[in-house]
């Protein structure tokens, strides 16, 4: 081979390199960008959130001091800064908090001719991606079984952390789900996690879903053994009718529409 074949190809190795680096390069700019246009919404809307709580004056609440004061039966009203939010939204249900977890969001409930109108909403009624936490329809929170629906975020804010009621040990940690209402401060305690999916035909999956609002003691107990049966852990302790159960409900990839669901009872 001869010394201009060599600088030639030496030449075209260079090219190549440089044009696969710019490629390369390209690549690592758009993704980038395309991961900052994802996560950089989420955090600002969990950000406004934890601005609506201090600035409502929502106080933090402990699982245990609810049902202290429920058990003893002493007054155990809202406080003035869920009674605050809800005269400046109706639509607003309570505040839903899970201690040592990112889950410290308000819960919001349309109307019934549009049950989802909070899928892509903020408190305010403004677009937001992250949406808010909702409760679906045909029930609400004194519904015998209700169910409150929020999107798995990729940076794990809203119920994007849920599936991690998938481990025993986690579950165990963190049973107990503080729901302050207008119309008291109430605690939920979770006994099964479960995967299923949404089936857009008739199907041999449990239509979770559909098994909300006033169900009345046989098909309340239908739908208290399919969670246990499906569950993925094994909690000690499980509610009997007419005790309230409430479904968390969010995303998950594990199949074609699938969810992920927790379900829990109120104990105060």
């Amino acid at each position: 081979m001869s010394v201009i074949d060599t600088k030639k190809n030496i030449k075209i190795k260079n090219i190549t390199i440089s044009v696969f680096a710019v490629l390369f390069i390209g690549v690592l700019l758009y993704s980038g960008y395309k991961a900052l246009e994802i996560y950089i919404p989420q955090h600002f809307a969990s950000r406004n959130f934890e601005k609506l709580k201090k600035e409502s004056g929502i106080k933090d609440e402990k699982a245990n001091d609810i049902i202290k004061k429920y058990k003893e039966g002493t007054e155990n009203k809202a406080d003035d800064g869920i009674i605050s939010l809800y005269k400046k939204n109706s639509d607003f249900a309570g505040w839903m908090t899970i201690e040592d977890t990112v889950i410290d969001y308000p819960v919001m409930k349309s109307k019934d001719k549009d049950p989802e109108y909070y899928l892509h909403r903020d408190f305010n009624k403004n677009y937001s991606y992250s949406g808010s936490l909702f409760i679906g329809e045909k029930c609400d929170d004194n519904s015998e079984v209700f169910i409150v629906y929020g999107h798995n975020m990729s940076a794990d804010t809203m119920f994007g952390t849920l599936d991690n009621y998938r481990d025993y040990y986690f579950a165990e940690k963190h049973r107990d789900i503080v729901f302050q209402t207008p119309e008291g401060k109430r605690v939920y305690r979770v006994f099964a996690a479960f995967k299923t999916k949404i089936e857009k035909e008739p199907g041999d999956e449990f239509e979770y879903y559909r098994s909300v609002g006033q169900l009345g003691k046989e098909k309340y107990d239908e739908a208290l053994e399919k969670y246990r049966n499906m569950s993925l852990i094994a909690l000690n302790d499980s509610p009997q009718y007419p005790q309230q159960i409430m479904l968390l409900s969010t995303c998950s990839y594990h199949t074609e529409e699938g969810r992920f669901v927790v379900a829990a009872y109120r104990i105060a």
